[in-house]
């Protein structure tokens, strides 16, 4: 498993014990929600420094990665439609640094989309069904299981690759 991977998957059980333990978790939030915990670890930020980051132009993590994902790690725009900022090359230098480091563990815009709604397919495959479906993305309980179902898979892939 490669170092950023390692980090990822690190950021991911991280999260998943500081919500289970309480951490402010807010799915409205862009610095206390899924993928706002994992970006504190990932990016070694805090809830406030991510907020800060962010822009405010879009108000999720799947919007906003859709439009800039790619333009942070230096591809071509993701987003299907324009936005009012032109695709804006200017991306913070803090969201250009948890992209690319999103990117080096493997993970897209599609992945933090998923993250954000907790609607992987692979994983949701993983969770009983009895849970899954009543799986609610504003749930910190449901939140802590999805991210220990994925970490899980994710441990499992990469110990695979290397066998």
């Amino acid at each position: 498993m490669n170092d950023a991977r390692n980090a990822v998957l690190a950021a991911i059980e991280h999260a998943a014990d500081d919500i289970e333990h309480g951490a402010p978790f807010e799915w409205g939030h862009v610095g206390r929600c899924t993928v706002g915990h994992i970006a504190q670890r990932l990016a070694a930020m805090s809830d406030r420094e991510i907020v800060a980051a962010f822009e405010q132009t879009l108000d999720q993590w799947r919007e906003h990665a859709a439009e800039y994902f790619d333009v942070a790690i230096g591809d071509e725009p993701l987003a299907t439609t324009e936005s009012p900022h032109q695709k804006c090359p200017q991306v913070g230098a803090s969201m250009r640094r948890i992209y690319r480091l999103f990117h080096l563990a493997g993970l897209d815009a599609e992945d933090i989309g998923h993250l954000e709604f907790l609607s992987d397919p692979t994983v949701l495959a993983h969770i009983p069904p009895s849970r899954r479906a009543r799986l609610r993305r504003n749930d910190a309980r449901d939140v802590v299981l999805y991210l220990r179902t994925m970490a899980h898979l994710l441990r499992t892939e990469s110990e695979a690759a290397t066998s």
